[in-house]
C-alpha cells in the first residue's frame, strides 16, 4: 500500500498535507460505546466485511455532520440477488497492534472539528461483529465516552477498484437517471440496503407537499439498471412507478 500525506496538522518532518479541495474522503464507520477503562473504543464498520479497517494504516476522522455522508458500500446488479459486495484490500491483514505513520491530530481534536484529521491508530482488532480499537488522544473511559459518534474515514485514492460490474456507493450518487431512450427524469441522491439487493433513491424535478423532491426508489437489478457510465455521469434506469 502507497503511503500518503499527512494533513496540515501534521509534525514538521511530515510530507507535503493532503489538499482538502481535492481529496475525497469515504466514510468506513463511527466510533461507538467506550469498551472497558483505558480508552478502548468500539467501531461500528459500514463495510460488508468488519475487518476492512484492518487493511489499512491511515484512518481519518472527524465529528459526524448533521447530514450523513456516502457510506463505503460497494453495490453489483449482476442479479436480482445480489447482496453488498465485500469490500476487501488485498494482501496481509492488520491484526494487533498498528500505528499509522504520522498523524494529524488526536481523535480528541476532532470532536471540535468537521473537518478530517489523521489519527494514529495504536491497536486494533476484531470484536464481534465489529471492532475495538484504541486511538491516540482517547487515554481513558471518560474521553472514549465523548469520542462516540466520531466519523472514520480512508482517502477515497486508497480504496481498491471495484470488482467488475460493482460500484461503490459515492460513485453512483449525484449520476443522472435517464430512461432507455436517454431523457433525464431525475438524479441519484442515495441508495438504501434493502435485503437481497441495494435501491437507488432518484430524485424527480416533482416535490412533494412539504416541497421536498418527489422520489422514485428503484432496485439496482439488471431489469432495471441498465448501463452506469461514469464518464458521462449518468444511468440508464428502466422503472415505471406501480399501479
Amino acid at each position: 500500500m502507497s503511503a500518503r500525506p499527512a494533513g496540515k496538522d501534521g509534525a514538521a518532518d511530515s510530507t507535503t498535507a493532503v489538499d482538502a479541495g481535492t481529496e475525497r474522503w469515504v466514510v468506513m464507520g463511527r466510533v461507538g460505546a467506550p469498551f472497558g477503562v483505558q480508552g478502548w473504543v468500539r467501531i461500528q464498520t459500514y463495510s460488508s466485511d468488519p475487518d476492512t479497517l484492518l487493511d489499512y494504516e491511515r484512518w481519518w476522522v472527524r465529528s459526524a455532520p448533521a447530514v450523513s455522508t456516502t457510506r463505503v458500500s460497494t453495490t453489483s446488479r449482476a442479479n436480482a440477488g445480489a447482496v453488498a459486495a465485500t469490500m476487501q484490500r488485498p494482501g496481509a491483514r492488520r491484526a494487533g497492534a498498528a500505528r499509522a505513520t504520522s498523524a494529524a491530530g488526536s481523535a480528541s481534536a476532532a470532536l471540535a472539528s468537521s473537518e478530517w484529521r489523521e489519527v494514529e491508530v495504536i491497536e486494533a482488532q476484531g470484536h464481534g461483529s465489529g471492532l475495538i480499537a484504541q486511538l491516540d488522544g482517547i487515554d481513558d473511559r471518560d474521553q472514549a465516552a465523548l469520542a462516540k459518534g466520531i466519523e472514520i474515514g480512508l482517502l477515497r485514492d486508497d480504496l481498491p477498484p471495484p470488482e467488475e460490474d460493482e460500484f461503490y456507493w459515492e460513485d453512483l450518487i449525484g449520476l443522472d437517471a435517464v430512461d432507455p431512450q436517454g431523457q433525464k427524469f431525475g438524479v441519484v441522491s442515495g441508495l438504501l440496503e434493502a435485503g437481497a439487493h441495494d435501491v437507488l433513491v432518484i430524485d424527480t424535478p416533482g416535490r412533494t407537499a412539504a416541497g421536498k423532491p418527489l422520489q422514485v426508489l428503484v432496485p439496482f437489478v439488471e431489469r432495471h439498471v441498465g448501463e452506469v457510465d461514469l464518464a458521462k455521469k449518468q444511468v440508464v434506469v428502466d422503472w415505471e412507478e406501480p399501479v
